[in-house]
């Protein structure tokens, strides 16, 4: 089978539903079959992702600011440059940058308190604060649906991200560019579907490509069983079914340890791959 095909099948196989930061996103209920279709297509292709995977690809984000009730935006042009420089240092393994190309103040202040069930539909068709193939990330001041720092849509929903105001410029902007561009937790389980666990993959990695999030090469995720006040947030102690000690990956960026600094390699390829076949469009 050729490349191009296999990509055009898994496109037309590929849809996600919402992955957020802290939010108990699920995962769409084929992600496990997604998985096995990418190790098969990679078996079939020595350079299909090979580890120096360059895309040279430059996507636009345009930030949409909702005021508050005294017109002020809250948001800073530094600090959409701060979010820009570091989704541009995370995302440099893969030869991704953005670049901020515009921005947008918004002064209906009753959505900066964000409610997605009510709000989204609305920005996006009724007032069309929506910009087609870029990357439309939406800043507000508070989360009541869901109560969370941020959310993102991944490959195959709309493509937008959802941020408080607060947090945009640090690593909540890079894990949910990481959902957007298809990364579940690490913590995930894709054989029933959960995007927050229980994972079931083993330490001993032996089950890694169809249990927990699916790559090999992040450990067996625990999460919440451990969770404390220890190192990165983890305690010590807790075993899997064959009684091995956990080691859980507390310094990977779609964790929720607390000391997030990386991706790993099979993350950064997975992320290529969801570019080069659902998220090519974007501009």
């Amino acid at each position: 089978m050729k490349l191009k095909s296999i990509f055009l099948v898994f496109t037309l196989l590929f849809s996600f539903s919402v992955f957020s930061q802290n939010c108990g996103s699920k995962l769409p209920a084929n992600y496990a079959a997604l998985r096995a279709q990418y190790l098969k297509t990679s078996a079939m292709s020595n350079t299909l992702l090979p580890h120096d995977t360059c895309l040279n690809k430059k996507l636009s984000i345009v930030f949409y600011v909702f005021l508050d009730s005294l017109g002020n935006p809250n948001v800073t042009p530094a600090q959409c440059n701060s979010c820009i420089s570091i989704l541009n240092k995370y995302f440099s393994p893969i030869c991704i940058t953005f670049m901020n190309c515009s921005t947008v103040y918004i002064p209906e202040y009753e959505y900066n308190k964000w409610d997605q069930p009510n709000h989204e539909n609305k920005i996006v068709g009724n007032y069309n604060w929506f910009t087609e193939k870029t990357i439309n990330i939406y800043l507000v001041t508070q989360m009541i649906v869901p109560p969370k720092a941020g959310y993102a849509y991944g490959p195959g929903g709309r493509d937008l991200i959802v941020m408080l105001k607060s947090a945009f410029t640090g690593l909540v902007a890079v894990h949910e560019m990481g959902h957007f561009f298809g990364l579940p937790h690490t913590f995930a389980e894709i054989s029933t579907g959960s995007g927050d666990g229980p994972s079931l993959e083993l330490v001993n990695g032996s089950n890694c490509t169809t249990r927990g999030d699916g790559f090999c090469d992040t450990d067996a995720d625990p999460y919440t069983i451990g969770s404390g006040a220890g190192p990165c947030g983890y305690v010590y102690g807790p075993k899997d079914p064959t009684n091995q000690y956990y080691v859980p990956p507390v310094d990977n960026i779609m964790s929720y340890w607390g000391c997030p600094c990386r991706f790993t390699q099979e993350q950064y390829n997975w992320m290529a791959y969801m570019y080069l076949t659902a998220r090519n469009y974007l501009h």
